[in-house]
């Protein structure tokens, strides 16, 4: 029996308030492991970490998985913070944005979800929208994901996934690409109706998966859209090991 593609999926980190800055622990949502073992997956968690320790665990791995979380300080792409940010600690920041270089620079398959996609967009000089002039549409106050349409754009890895032009997806964010500084070395694949940037994929991806959404297809409601943009990332990984 083939073993399963080990994959990467990075960790929030928390800090206990009003407590030692070392009562520091990891958190991961359940969604995102359960994903990536339905799909045929071995989730291998990775806690904020220097770049060289990011290098080893990125070679003993087919994949990455980078999740979503709160917002990435918007100084990482030279603004000021709207009052709405809440940012990431900075140590999951700084991790995680050399854990997306290295990611792209080894040839490996990666997916992308929420913060993921933001992460993206500012790891290849972008920037974010800090928040949407619409957020009430893209999230609900009530712990209950809102949902709308996407449109996927034609040739885009998205589309032949889902072999489908459009798509009902959640959504939980408040904050998205800013179209206006895309980076060339990226291209749109998902579209709301409202305009958002829902999906990044490299310009020039070759037959290399590296698929970013900000939708959250880890907990969406439709088991069958979740299986098959799980099931094509591992597909992508074992044809890579």
């Amino acid at each position: 029996m083939m073993a399963r593609p080990r994959i990467l999926v990075n960790c929030d980190l928390c800090v206990e308030k009003d407590k030692p800055e070392d009562r520091r622990s990891v958190r991961i949502y359940e969604p995102y492991l359960d994903a990536v073992v339905e799909a045929g997956g071995l989730p291998i968690l990775v806690a904020p970490s220097a770049p060289a320790v990011l290098r080893e665990y990125l070679d003993l791995a087919d994949g990455v998985v980078f999740t979503g979380g709160d917002d990435y300080p918007p100084s990482l792409y030279g603004e000021r913070p709207h009052a709405t940010v809440r940012a990431q600690h900075p140590d999951r920041a700084a991790s995680d944005g050399a854990l997306m270089k290295l990611a792209r620079a080894s040839g490996k398959p990666a997916l992308g979800i929420c913060a993921g996609l933001q992460l993206l967009a500012i790891s290849e000089a972008g920037a974010l929208i800090q928040h949407l002039p619409r957020a009430r549409a893209h999230m609900r106050r009530d712990e209950v994901d809102a949902a709308h349409g996407v449109t996927l754009a034609p040739e885009s890895r998205l589309r032949a996934i889902f072999g489908k032009e459009s798509l009902r997806v959640n959504s939980a964010h408040h904050q998205a690409a800013d179209p206006r500084r895309l980076p060339k070395t990226l291209r749109v694949s998902a579209l709301a109706d409202d305009g958002t940037i829902e999906g990044l994929e490299l310009e020039d991806p070759g037959e290399r998966f590296f698929v970013f959404v900000q939708w959250h297809p880890e907990r969406i409601a439709d088991a069958a859209h979740r299986r098959r943009l799980f099931k094509a990332f591992l597909d992508a990984c074992r044809r890579m090991r």
